[in-house]
């Protein structure tokens, strides 16, 4: 069975190579739109970066052992 968790990020660049490069986080934490609050391996946000940094509405997946399935960029 798939769980899946909508959120919605707006994370400059900057703040984003602050969190993952500089201090080394592993995870993020974001909370859905239905206020569960999600932590996920920041590593993941990579490919949906840009030069302004991570924006929009997302799309996590995870397995019934909540391990990561999948994210997409909804909108």
């Amino acid at each position: 069975m798939i769980i899946e968790y909508v959120f919605n990020l707006s994370m400059s660049y900057q703040e984003f190579c602050d969190v993952y490069y500089s201090k080394g986080y592993q995870q993020i934490v974001v909370t859905t739109v239905n206020g569960t609050r999600v932590a996920l391996p920041a590593g993941r946000l990579i490919p949906f970066i840009d030069n302004q940094g991570v924006r929009g509405r997302f799309l996590l997946q995870v397995d019934e052992q909540q391990k990561f399935v999948g994210l997409k960029r909804l909108a």
